[in-house]
């Protein structure tokens, strides 16, 4: 799947660097993309870092999170499901989540499967991750199915990650190798407290996230059109 990936992403690569790299800088509002130490560490720098550490602006950046962050969730995955598709992705794909039409279910979908992992979360961490990948679908589905409901998409994502989940988390793990020299360079700034090894290690790892991210994600979207769409009986709504 790896390799129809790097395949559906010739011709769109750069481009789909620069919707990442904007998509990343306005949704990370809570520290996704930041690992830290002894405060050590390393950071994608957000819109919440230009803004003034008050009360006001923490209200202004929840809100923020919960209306726009969250059905953006969607929109990141329509583009580079279309990417997986071989069809002409745009920039415009981030937008549509906000048209009428579309705001409120993406919107619902992304904060019932919000609600739902936390829930999960609050057993233990384990079957919280497990359940994000059995809602991992449902965006797709919603995507391809314009007449399923946010509950019936993340119910139906669920049915179909059955016997499957183990296999995306091994190929999203694959990932990990990408990232050994940044994690490496971060182990070795916590050791030596070296400041200019830890800058090193922001730019590295914002270097490979950056480059690595529309790789993953393609990957993620061609996972689901040769195992969930293709395998799959057809819906019947």
């Amino acid at each position: 799947m790896k390799k129809i990936a790097k395949q559906r992403l010739k011709g769109v690569y750069f481009y789909s660097v620069i919707v990442w790299l904007v998509y990343m800088f306005v949704t990370d509002q809570v520290g996704t993309y930041k690992t830290e130490y002894n405060g050590l560490g390393f950071s994608i720098p957000t819109i919440g870092d230009f803004l003034p550490d008050t009360i006001l602006v923490a209200l202004f950046l929840g809100l923020f999170y919960i209306f726009v962050v969250l059905p953006l969730m969607a929109s990141i995955q329509w583009f580079f499901l279309r990417v997986a598709n071989v069809q002409k992705a745009s920039w415009r794909e981030i937008l549509e989540v906000f048209m009428k039409q579309n705001y409120v279910r993406y919107f619902l979908a992304s904060l019932l499967i919000t609600i739902f992992t936390f829930l999960w979360s609050l057993l233990f961490i384990v079957p919280g991750i497990i359940k994000s990948f059995s809602y991992s679908q449902a965006f797709r589905l919603m995507c391809d199915n314009p007449d399923l409901t946010p509950l019936d998409a993340i119910n139906l994502s669920r049915k179909l990650m059955d016997g499957r989940k183990t296999d995306l988390f091994m190929l999203q793990l694959s990932f990990i190798v990408w990232f050994i020299i940044p994690l490496v360079l971060l182990i070795a700034a916590v050791i030596t407290e070296n400041i200019l090894l830890t800058r090193a290690t922001d730019i590295v790892f914002f270097v490979v996230l950056i480059f690595v991210g529309p790789y993953f994600h393609t990957t993620n979207a061609v996972f689901y059109v040769e195992e969930i769409r293709e395998r799959s009986e057809p819906l019947k709504l």
